[in-house]
């Protein structure tokens, strides 16, 4: 199941260098029984360190390398939160709107149902929306590939009164919108289907379009058909008790704004170059500059939880977000002064906030010299 919580990582800021030795990270994998990783490391706009570990394929021993592509899990909601600023840069919407403005159907928290729902709310994980884990679990759960429920129709579903799956004490929080944060994949997942009322466009397409295109992320898509099936990493889930690693299939699930990214640390990281580039790639504005300002400005206490903000052990702060589904964990920072950043994706679960330490300690240690 995808995780809900993001785990607060202490990491600790040095000065790049392009090569560093693996033998660290190789050691600390293999005690954590991480198939294969990747991560890249980034200073200035360019990418100065990439490394490869391990296998996307251990029964085929295929390594992990440049073209190696895995489930980037819940670091995708940075790239549907872009989205949805590139369209509030185009002066679709106000952050505090009614998000019924731009719906074909009526939402509301069924116990307050006065209270507007707005895209601040949405963007902060405070619009009182729950992830109905009875109904999402069988999606969450395990792999069965793409989605073959449309985004659309899985929306309403969830969120009209008229849907098959509409639960309203389930699907919402018993406090008004706007008042408490709680983490939440389906309220991501709205925002996916508001940038296709607002652009006119399915979000897949919205965002080959206007995000993996002119950032040159090629083998990026939000779909595996989309995707040549022999880069793509295979999902592992490690068996403590037969000491043997159990091969999960490819995944995917209709709420995938949230969490179904599909892509290699390469072309991440021309995501990543351009969101600390104040939207530029290639000297070519991608993202509104003001957009990411107001998502991620210098002051964290004003801006918005689609990245969380982390303490490093020399006192920095450091913008990330982390993701964790059946198979598979990423992670993805920038620090907002110097503009350094590192995304790492493995095909493996890192099971406790210690797990994800030690890997992102050491990971920092190794490639920021």
């Amino acid at each position: 199941m995808k995780l809900s919580t993001t785990f607060l990582i202490v990491c600790t800021l040095l000065p790049f260098t392009a090569y560093p030795q693996k033998s660290l990270l190789d050691s600390l994998l293999a005690d954590k029984h991480i198939a294969g990783f990747e991560a890249v490391a980034i200073d200035k706009g360019k990418i100065v360190w990439t490394g490869y570990y391990g296998f996307q394929n251990l029964e085929k021993q295929i390594p992990v390398g440049p073209s190696t592509i895995f489930e980037a899990a819940s670091t995708s909601k940075t790239v549907t939160a872009a989205a949805i600023m590139q369209l509030y840069a185009a002066r679709k919407f106000k952050l505090d709107d009614d998000i019924n403005k731009y719906l074909d159907f009526h939402l509301a928290n069924p116990a307050f149902p006065d209270q507007p729902i707005t895209f601040r709310q949405l963007l902060r994980h405070r619009a009182a929306i729950d992830d109905n884990v009875d109904y999402l679990h069988i999606f969450w759960d395990a792999n069965h590939g793409d989605p073959t429920i449309p985004l659309p129709v899985f929306i309403k579903d969830y969120f009209s009164p008229k849907g098959a799956h509409y639960d309203k004490e389930k699907n919402f929080y018993a406090y008004p919108p706007g008042t408490k944060a709680n983490y939440s994949n389906m309220g991501i997942a709205l925002l996916g289907y508001l940038v296709e009322r607002l652009s006119g466009q399915d979000f897949n397409t919205y965002c080959k379009t206007h995000l993996f295109r002119p950032l040159e992320m090629s083998n990026t898509a939000w779909f595996l058909k989309e995707l040549d099936s022999n880069q793509v990493a295979m999902p592992y889930r490690y068996n403590d008790s037969l000491h043997t690693y159990q091969a999960l299939g490819h995944g995917g699930f209709p709420d995938y704004p949230a969490g179904g990214l599909h892509t290699n640390i390469n072309e991440f990281a021309h995501f990543l170059i351009a969101w600390t580039n104040q939207g530029r790639y290639h000297d070519k504005a991608v993202i509104d500059s003001n957009a990411i300002q107001v998502l991620t400005p210098d002051d964290f206490n004003l801006g918005f939880h689609t990245w969380f903000q982390f303490a490093t052990n020399k006192g920095a702060i450091l913008y990330c977000h982390t993701g964790s589904a059946i198979g598979v964990s990423s992670f993805i920072s920038y620090n907002p002064v110097s503009k350094k950043g590192m995304i790492f994706i493995c095909n493996g679960e890192l099971e406790n906030a210690q797990a994800w330490k030690d890997i992102i300690n050491t990971l920092y240690s190794e490639a920021f010299r």
